[in-house]
């Protein structure tokens, strides 16, 4: 597999939301950070995007193009660029490539849901998920679910809109230029980031000047902007509380995107659905996706999901617990023990394989659930203190390096005790978690089975 990454990107845009169409260029640093020269990179387009020119250093450069499907999920389609350098890229070395590209995006709701990206003059969306703006990587998932979160780059983006529209980002706006009837918007990132996240529609602009906090809302949705900055900032202060600073922090932002488009989050920032402004009880996905700050990078070849989605999970569920109620949490237990039933049923591998095999076996949904289960139980079995105190030393241990699962089973147990081994040993690195959530055995005696 290549060793080449991008470390900075340069985006500029026209969207043209009345016809549907992205043009766009795009300039990415990229480094060599293998062992070996490489001439060649391979860039992954969204199938509806087609590139005119590819520059390396200002001069063209020898190109292809076609579609292609991944052979581990063929029903994804992306239009794979292979680049031929002028030189073999030495290791160390790093250079600039330009591509120029246009189309349609399209978005793949047929392999996940979630995934409806286009450019619309109701909602545009681009991002990684989708390939709209050049991702470096080789077309397949297993290999991409790997690399891409463990990226990190620096961006700038000008983005052209019509006026009347505006272009939200979790960067930090530098202004914005005016022409005729269409105005750009000039962003930089705050943090190194792995996903560029670029969403345009008639937004209107929440902001706490004190925390550096930023709700864009639809239009019809302002009314609650209020309420979801004051979700904001009361879940940040119980994170703080319980888990200490966030690994990063820059300020933070939140982004409304239509129901049924996927929230999503990064590091100075959240795409939230629609839902969680127009329904207060859908609050919970505001608190998973901030919890994500408190994540820290996976060391795992092919990321389990336990570290980041397992983690936000159980934070989500202790922040409901705290501002909705211990009738409301037990019921999202209950919720999730079902879902873990569910899939189960539906993919019988995960009654034999173990969390740590997750990413492997590409069952990482189930992180979601069986991970939230294994931090509760874990969690009754030490107590609060306990829990607050490995959580927090694993996580500032672990800030600027990646992580794997056994450097968690690692802290916890010095935090704990070798009392808790056993059930770390059973639960993540064995199948006794689906077996007995399956099995419906009851929770008391699920943690007399582990407690001393």
């Amino acid at each position: 597999m290549s060793c080449i990454k991008p470390v900075e990107y340069y985006f500029t845009a026209n969207v043209l939301v009345n016809e549907g169409v992205l043009q766009a260029k795009c300039r990415v640093k990229l480094s060599n950070l293998g062992a070996e020269p490489e001439n060649t990179v391979q860039i992954l387009l969204n199938r509806g995007l087609k590139a005119s020119s590819v520059e390396q250093s200002g001069r063209r450069v020898i190109f292809t193009q076609r579609l292609c499907k991944f052979p581990d999920l063929k029903e994804i389609e992306v239009n794979l660029i292979e680049i031929h350098f002028e030189r073999p890229l030495k290791p160390g070395d790093t250079t600039w490539i330009t591509l120029a590209y246009e189309g349609e995006v399209e978005g793949y709701e047929e392999v996940f849901t979630y995934a409806r990206d286009k450019i619309d003059e109701n909602f545009s969306l681009i991002r990684t998920d989708v390939f709209s703006y050049p991702v470096v990587g080789a077309p397949e998932f297993k290999k991409l679910v790997s690399l891409l979160p463990s990226q990190r780059f620096n961006y700038r983006l000008e983005v052209t809109v019509p006026e009347g529209f505006k272009v939200a980002n979790i960067g930090r706006l530098l202004g914005y230029r005016r022409k005729k009837d269409m105005v750009t918007y000039i962003y930089v990132s705050k943090l190194p980031s792995w996903r560029m996240d670029i969403a345009v529609a008639r937004f209107k602009l929440l902001f706490d000047k004190e925390e550096d906090l930023r709700v864009f809302a639809l239009e019809e949705d302002y009314v609650h902007a209020e309420r979801i900055m004051h979700e904001l900032k009361r879940c940040l202060a119980f994170y703080r509380e319980w888990f200490g600073e966030p690994v990063f922090w820059a300020g933070y932002t939140v982004v409304e995107i239509p129901e049924g488009w996927g929230g999503q989050a990064d590091v100075c920032g959240m795409l939230l659905d629609s839902r969680c402004f127009r329904d207060e009880n859908e609050v919970g996905g505001l608190y998973h996706e901030l919890a994500h700050l408190w994540n820290v990078p996976s060391g795992e070849k092919i990321p389990s999901r336990f570290l980041d989605e397992g983690f936000a999970s159980y934070f989500q569920l202790l922040a409901e617990r705290k501002f909705l109620g211990e009738e409301k949490f037990r019921e999202k237990m209950k919720f999730s023990r079902r879902r873990i039933i569910q899939m189960a049923e539906k993919n019988p591998i995960l009654l034999e394989i173990p969390v740590a095999s997750y990413g492997e076996y590409m069952v990482t949904d189930a992180s979601y659930f069986v991970g939230a289960w294994i931090l509760y139980i874990l969690h009754r079995i030490v107590g609060d203190e306990y829990f607050k105190k490995a959580i927090k030393r694993f996580l500032k241990h672990y800030s600027r390096k990646p992580a794997t699962l056994g450097d968690f089973k690692e802290t916890i147990v010095e935090v704990c005790g070798t009392r808790i081994e056993k059930f770390l040993d059973e639960w993540l690195f064995g199948n006794k978690a689906v077996t007995y959530l399956k099995k419906r055995v009851p929770l008391e005696h699920l943690l007399s089975a582990y407690k001393p």
